[in-house]
């Protein structure tokens, strides 16, 4: 099974990062935040795989910082532009998901949901300043229109939104489950 889970992430990965839909993220705000999101989850996914608790705190502030780093204005902006940088931000959101996820223990505990909160805060937060469209993610500093981090800023809202429903959910009915 964990050689499957190995090539299912390989091979994603490897869709994600190839020159036609690098092209397309340069072009396109939301594909490219689709991208972070699913960069993110594949380390996250990968990194659950290798959980340990040794260390987890340094991990999950070096992942954290990672994925902040990256949608910082400047950042986010030169990676929009230039091809290169945007794969080694890729690759280091993939590393900051792998990092956070291997962080976990098994089951939620108050780290996992406060990691839940600060990613609902940050993510909402990002994805304001999308919706707002706040000139410093779009052109003329980056590739992107003002509409086009507008919407990416409704996708981010709503997908958030969407896969928290998802987690409170499955941790709601375990609750009910064992009570």
């Amino acid at each position: 099974m964990r050689r499957v889970k190995l090539f299912l992430i390989f091979l994603f990965t490897f869709i994600l990062l190839n020159p036609v839909f690098e092209r397309v993220y340069g072009e396109n705000a939301t594909a490219f935040m689709a991208s972070h999101y699913v960069l993110f989850a594949l380390g996250f996914w990968l990194g659950l795989s290798f959980r340990s608790l040794k260390h987890r705190l340094i991990r999950t502030i070096v992942g954290s910082a990672i994925a902040v780093l990256v949608h910082t204005p400047t950042v986010f902006d030169a990676s929009a532009y230039y091809e290169i940088l945007r794969i080694v931000l890729e690759l280091a959101l993939f590393s900051s998901g792998y990092l956070i996820g291997s962080s976990l223990s098994f089951g939620w505990d108050r780290y996992a949901y406060s990691l839940l909160g600060g990613w609902m805060i940050g993510d909402t937060s990002l994805s304001i300043a999308f919706m707002i469209g706040d000139p410093n993610y779009s052109y003329p500093l980056s590739p992107f229109q003002t509409w086009q981090i507008k919407d990416a800023g409704m996708f981010m809202f709503l997908f958030m939104n969407l896969v928290a429903f998802f987690i409170v959910m499955r941790i709601f009915v375990s609750y009910v489950e064992r009570t």
